[in-house]
């Protein structure tokens, strides 16, 4: 009787704590925008004060909506400086006493915001991370506001990527989306969900941190609401009444039971809705996905929820239609993870920050993804202390801002610098105070010649972007000899493959050297043992302003086994068999039977054996949930489950009643494909 009575006093608790500010509420802002660079203005070389335009835009300012970048507008494709955007906000006046934050996914690279014409604020030296400001005490109630953003995209010295060192597209602009979040009094700067997982019995708990926006908060009242994304049902929902820690969160833990865990091929999800009370009033929402999974590393193998793995993968480099650059749409961000997967990717790095849009897809799709600060090559050695402060900065805020993706394994702090070994260890002590459960690793590319002396070996992950052939001598014969030398250096840990490509027209011989190329290369990989995997560069040829060839928003570099719009080169129908987990290794005939009175007379159906190898060097790794699929000679669609297939085993499958050109597909568990014949 007693428990009884406290559940009943429980719900009547909980129903008391109702959405009663209904007005909670993100809204899009991407339309409305008028557009103007300064030298369309006054020219190139002429300044402008930053009072001219905070009122409001000349009559000649041109209609955009966002995401937006200037530099795939006609005469502005090689511009580098300040432009400005404006948009009109009705503000009702039954907005008054909320917080109103205006939220940025992201302006490159430096943004300085006004609300009729008062500085709200700047976001500068960040042009890869997502900001936002609270702008309730500049706005007018119950009447039109004016909003502009003034966007830099200039050259800079106290920015990463730094100067002109970097290699892809310098795009300015409002190029991630842009959106008003109403609040109550109180507001969730951020919600971070640290699963744990039992690899053993597949349980689960979950370390919930939020932080809010009002530091003074001592104590607050939360709503939790855990579920599965796939089939909806609830795993948890509770009220927890919390006090603020010691780090500034309010945290709880969440024993979970039974739950699906996240993996490439089943790449499960949870959704969770933070609801914040003030008093017994909503105050704010945050929701999103996590997912339960561990990724290490043991000896010289990823291992991934217990597995021992080497996983194959591709780059692709983001901004690189000729129509859109930098200011993608979500649909085709999507369409490019999706030509990843395709591409049977299982890993996968980005040189630069990227849009939520883009982890989304890969948790949903199941790619795991190393995502870097973009300090390229220079400066050398060190930063000067605006530098140290602004990747500081950047790091803080996309770990920040993309810590519940499942499918980050790692933060990159540099790509071939040289020498910078006691930059990246502060910064790689900064990243794991932020956060403890990813790697943190350099991307160097002379690990061949620096050896025991290589920043790449300092931290986590040894690495190395391999183009001996290419960037890195002449001669690719000499790659089994640097990696022997390597391996001296290693002390049992792994290699992991971070680049290796053939640049066009740095590198001729168009797409017939580009695989013949990759044949060699990745085939040394898979033999040598102690590498854990690789990452080839790239999907596509790719805009940059270090570009050789084309010029305005078309100069790229022909690296890619697409074109800058995606179209399929050769070359990416060879790399896709390459990093298939299995091989169709032999398919004939089996036993043919004649058809009975009540099918066709006369004609025959017939069955045939496929054998299939789970490949076992790299890709490598166990194959869960797979099938194969084929049309019947009678046209019906048929699905067979294969059983658990483990990497270096031959299996053996009949196929009855085929079609007569024999043709089947390998699949996963989500019905993409693998493998076909």
């Amino acid at each position: 009787m007693r428990m009884r009575t406290k559940v009943l006093i429980f719900a009547v608790i909980l129903a008391s704590f109702q959405p009663l500010l209904a007005s909670v509420n993100d809204l899009p802002l991407n339309t409305g925008w008028q557009f103007l660079a300064e030298r369309q203005r006054v020219g190139a070389s002429a300044g402008i004060s930053v009072a001219d335009y905070r009122n409001g835009l000349p009559a000649e300012a041109t209609s955009v909506t966002l995401p937006h970048t200037w530099n795939v507008m006609d005469g502005l494709e090689d511009y580098a400086g300040r432009a400005w955007y404006e948009r009109l906000l009705d503000v009702p006046a039954e907005w008054r006493g909320q917080q109103m934050w205006l939220c940025f996914g992201a302006v490159y690279h430096d943004a300085t915001v006004y609300v009729n014409g008062q500085l709200v604020g700047q976001h500068l030296n960040a042009g890869y991370s997502p900001f936002r400001f609270e702008i309730s005490r500049f706005v007018r109630y119950g009447e039109q506001n004016r909003l502009v953003v003034m966007a830099d995209n200039s050259y800079s010295e106290q920015n990463l990527p730094f100067r002109r060192s970097f290699d892809w597209a310098n795009d300015g602009g409002i190029y991630r989306e842009v959106s008003l979040h109403l609040t109550g009094r109180r507001s969730i700067r951020y919600a971070h969900f640290t699963p744990s997982l039992n690899t053993q019995d597949s349980t689960g708990t979950v370390r919930v941190n939020i932080r809010l926006h009002e530091q003074k908060v001592q104590k607050a009242t939360f709503r939790l609401i855990i579920s599965d994304k796939q089939t909806g049902k609830e795993i948890y929902r509770g009220l927890q009444s919390l006090r603020l820690q010691k780090d500034g969160t309010f945290s709880c833990l969440i024993d979970c039971g039974k739950v699906k865990p996240w993996h490439f091929d089943q790449p499960n999800l949870y959704n969770y809705q933070v609801e914040l009370f003030d008093s017994q009033s909503l105050s704010d929402v945050d929701s999103g996905h996590f997912g339960f999974r561990t990724f290490t590393i043991e000896g010289d193998r990823f291992v991934l929820n217990s597995e021992k793995m080497r996983l194959p993968g591709i780059e692709m480099m983001p901004g690189s239609h000729p129509d859109f650059g930098m200011a993608e749409s979500k649909s085709y961000i999507r369409q490019s993870v999706a030509m990843l997967k395709d591409l049977n990717t299982v890993m996968t790095r980005f040189h630069w920050g990227q849009d939520e849009a883009m982890y989304d897809a890969m948790d949903s799709l199941g790619i795991l993804v190393q995502e870097e600060l973009s300090w390229w090559q220079k400066p050398y050695k060190s930063l000067s202390p605006e530098l140290r402060e602004s990747a500081r900065r950047q790091l803080s805020e996309l770990i920040e801002a993309h810590y519940n993706h499942p499918c980050i394994y790692g933060w990159g702090i540099s790509n071939e610098v040289r020498d910078n070994h006691d930059e990246i260890q502060a910064l790689a002590s900064e990243v794991r105070r932020l956060d403890p459960t990813r790697l943190v690793d350099v991307v160097c590319n002379h690990t061949d010649t620096n050896l025991a002396k290589d920043p790449s070996l300092v931290l986590d992950l040894p690495t190395w972007n391999d183009y001996v052939g290419t960037w890195n001598g002449h001669r690719r014969e000499d790659l089994p000899s640097r990696l022997d030398a390597i391996r001296q250096v290693l002390d049992g840990r792994p290699l992991f493959i971070t680049e290796a490509g053939l640049c066009e027209p740095a590198h001729a011989g168009g797409d017939r050297r580009r695989m013949d190329d990759m044949l060699y290369h990745i085939g040394e990989w898979q033999k040598t043992d102690f590498i854990c995997g690789y990452i080839y560069f790239c999907l596509n040829d790719y805009r940059t302003q270090m570009g050789e060839e084309g010029y305005g928003r078309h100069r790229i570099r022909r690296h890619g086994i697409t074109d800058c719009r995606l179209r399929p080169k050769p070359s990416y129908y060879l790399l896709r068999d390459l990093m298939s987990p299995v091989e169709i290794t032999n398919v004939k005939a089996s036993d043919a039977r004649a058809v009975s009175d009540q099918e066709h007379a006369g004609s025959t159906s017939h069955n045939i054996l496929v054998e299939l190898r789970v490949k076992h060097s790299i890709p490598s790794y166990a194959l869960r949930g797979y099938s194969i699929v084929y049309q019947s000679d009678s046209n019906t669609d048929v699905r067979l489950s294969l059983p658990e297939l483990l990497p270096g085993e031959t299996y053996q499958f009949s196929l009855k009643a085929v079609n007569p050109g024999y043709h089947f597909k390998v699949t996963r568990p989500d019905g993409t494909m693998v493998a076909e014949y």
